[in-house]
């Protein structure tokens, strides 16, 4: 193809050469180097828009309109180039007049906004409200570095049509004033329509991962409805861009419906593992971002490492006013993956009756990028209403709800996950309470309503936890058990239920005929202290809630009372900085040595809490100064007993 093309220039070279100044790139005017970012071809023809007058759609457009290079592009054979060289600088404002000429040539135009001092706002406020601002209707096309505003009652600020594919839209502002600070409406920034794919709404090049929307960003924002729209179109992906959000990524300008809605629509990619790829999907009114619709099959689309909720930042909520994401009716094997899902005005993830088989694996809900600090969804982590859905390695915190609810559906697997804080339950069967283990475990319901694990002991040796415990449920059937540590039991509607913040490994039982199983479980290295919880997973899915609180007991003897030594109490030292003495203790796996100044509540001078012998030198002390010194001897389980005070002088 790029073959024929060069042989069309080269065969009307001396035609092209007769033509006038106007025509094509003004001879004063030397072109930067430009490639298609797809295709990494330089183009055959530039055509220079020198003009911001626009006269509509009656006239082909003076020599040096945009109107005038569109035509031109659409009626020259290979890849063209349109830029801008408009007297003076600054924001430069093309009044659209009706609307511009469709994009139609199959070898693609790039209209490139950012090869000069100017910024090109593309104002529709006269525009047609029944046709997008620019419509690409060939393939190949690149639209780049423009301002697209202004017409809230209908126009679409870019949109491929007929099938149009392979086309590529970086660094543009859709919706929004030239300075990316409030909204200038239209009715949806970018649409991509049937039978278009492989079309890339975005980029990587230039892109600042946790600052403001640059480089290929586009910034999709302020707009009547959604910002952006897949419809029956597959294969196509949007990464890198702020759609919700201004232009530092700090503050909301709302698209009024979503942020980003892929209907009836398969195989598209929201996002990407590297935080280049990450789009921030924040602040938009209504959802911002939903996936399936009723009218075919959307199927197999990725979400992954974006920020749906937060700033670019991934640190403080965005005001998003309803739901994070909504995989509804029709959807089915979506997985969202490593999203950062916090901040958002209702439930963080939605997934409705209708919509099945999707994985929801290693995102964040109810916390920032860090994983710690605390950005709340205002409902729900996780809201389920439907059947096979795979819920795994996220955290799920904060909530002022339940963390995971299963309303309805079966086989829904819950395995895994970080779950701690939330102010219900962390993982809730069908309705909003506790629902208590029958024998047999014969009813059904969310679930199947499938009965939590009993828990009798959780003892702790060397560091090494060891869990015995119990599980009723239905007859000659395998199960997974998984054991989770949490700090506290948050004994929540007053029962002893816990949740899990720290997985600690799993095991598998069958029961027998009766439905009964007994197990010990040892789950390796943990924490001496707090509580485990466990769940219980059929082999069709189904996970319970959390059980009953564990209290983790230590099964290693604790250590003997340590006796300091020397110096001796009240002594002075014979040498500074002094060595510290003290008589080996039982059980003792280290010892944590504490001074202080002036007296046993005084200021901290040293501490170390890592002391594996029986004698310690600290820092050199200031000479002259009464100092108090304690020992603290601790066992393999982190149980820790103290000795008496010594104070000393040091000389």
């Amino acid at each position: 193809m790029q073959t024929s093309k060069i042989l069309f220039v080269l065969g009307g070279l001396i035609l092209t050469l007769s033509l006038s100044a106007g025509t094509l790139r003004a001879s004063n005017q030397a072109p930067r180097a430009t490639l298609h970012p797809l295709l990494q071809i330089e183009p055959v023809n530039t055509y220079i828009v020198t003009k911001t007058d626009d006269a509509g759609i009656n006239s082909k457009g003076a020599a040096g309109t945009l109107r005038w290079a569109i035509n031109q592009a659409n009626a020259s054979a290979g890849f063209d180039l349109i830029r801008f060289d408009i007297a003076g600088s600054g924001v430069q404002t093309i009044s659209v007049k009706d609307w511009l000429p469709e994009l139609t040539d199959n070898a693609g135009t790039m209209i490139d906004g950012t090869q000069s001092d100017d910024r090109i706002q593309l104002d529709m406020g006269q525009a047609n409200p029944y046709h997008d601002a620019l419509s690409l209707e060939g393939h190949y096309n690149v639209i780049k570095g423009l301002i697209i505003n202004n017409n809230p009652s209908g126009v679409i600020g870019i949109s491929t049509r007929n099938g149009s594919s392979y086309n590529t839209i970086i660094g543009n502002y859709l919706g929004t004033n030239a300075a990316g600070t409030a909204a200038k409406k239209m009715m949806e920034g970018v649409h991509i329509h049937a039978g278009s794919h492989d079309n890339v709404i975005g980029g990587v090049n230039g892109v600042t991962p946790g600052g403001a929307c640059t480089g290929d960003c586009n910034l999709i924002s302020g707009n009547f409805h959604q910002g952006i729209v897949i419809d029956h179109a597959d294969n196509n992906r949007v990464i890198g861009n702020f759609i919700g959000t201004n232009a530092s990524g700090n503050g909301a300008i709302s698209n009024s419906d979503d942020g980003v809605l892929i209907a009836n629509s398969s195989d598209n990619i929201i996002g990407g593992p590297t935080p280049e790829e990450r789009n921030v999907i924040s602040g938009n009114t209504n959802i911002n971002l939903e996936v399936g619709q009723n009218d075919r099959a959307t199927r197999r689309n990725l979400v992954q490492g974006n920020y749906i909720g937060t700033n670019s930042a991934g640190n403080a909520a965005m005001s998003s006013q309803r739901n994070g994401v909504v995989l509804a009716t029709n959807s089915a094997e979506t997985i969202l993956d490593g999203n950062v899902i916090s901040g958002n005005n209702g439930t963080g993830i939605l997934i409705f009756k209708g919509s099945a088989r999707n994985q929801v694996i290693n995102n964040k809900l109810g916390v920032g990028a860090n994983g710690v600090t605390k950005v709340v969804n205002n409902g729900n982590g996780i809201l389920v209403q439907t059947n096979n859905n795979q819920i795994t390695d996220n955290i799920v915190a904060y909530h002022p709800s339940q963390g995971i609810r299963i309303k309805s559906g079966t086989g829904n697997q819950i395995r895994r996950n970080s779950i701690y804080g939330n102010a219900a339950f962390g993982i809730n069967l069908q309705k909003a309470g506790f629902t208590p283990n029958d024998a047999g475990d014969p009813d059904a319901g969310a679930n199947m309503l499938q009965n939590f694990q009993v828990i009798s002991s959780a003892g702790v040796s060397n560091g090494i936890i060891t869990v015995q415990g119990s599980l009723n449920s239905r007859p000659n059937q395998r199960y997974i058990l998984e054991f989770f540590h949490n700090p506290i039991c948050d004994n929540l509607y007053n029962r002893n239920i816990g949740q899990g913040k720290t997985y600690l490994g799993m095991t598998e039982v069958t029961t027998n005929g009766s439905g009964n199983a007994t197990y010990t479980a040892t789950l390796g290295s943990g924490p001496g202290n707090g509580i485990v919880v466990g769940t219980a997973t059929d082999s069709a899915g189904n996970t319970s809630a959390f059980s009953e609180c564990a209290k983790i007991q230590s099964l290693t003897p604790p250590p003997s009372k340590p006796v300091l030594v020397s110096p001796g109490n009240g002594a002075t030292a014979t040498s500074n900085p002094p060595l510290l003495d003290w008589a080996p203790s039982e059980n003792a796996v280290r010892y944590v040595v504490l001074i202080k100044e002036s007296s046993t509540k005084g200021a901290k001078v040293h501490e170390n809490k890592n002391v594996t012998g029986d004698q310690y030198t600290p820092p050199t002390l200031a000479a002259g100064k009464t100092y108090f010194w304690r020992i603290s001897a601790c066992n393999a389980d982190s149980k820790c007993v103290k000795s008496k005070w010594f104070s000393f002088q040091a000389p």
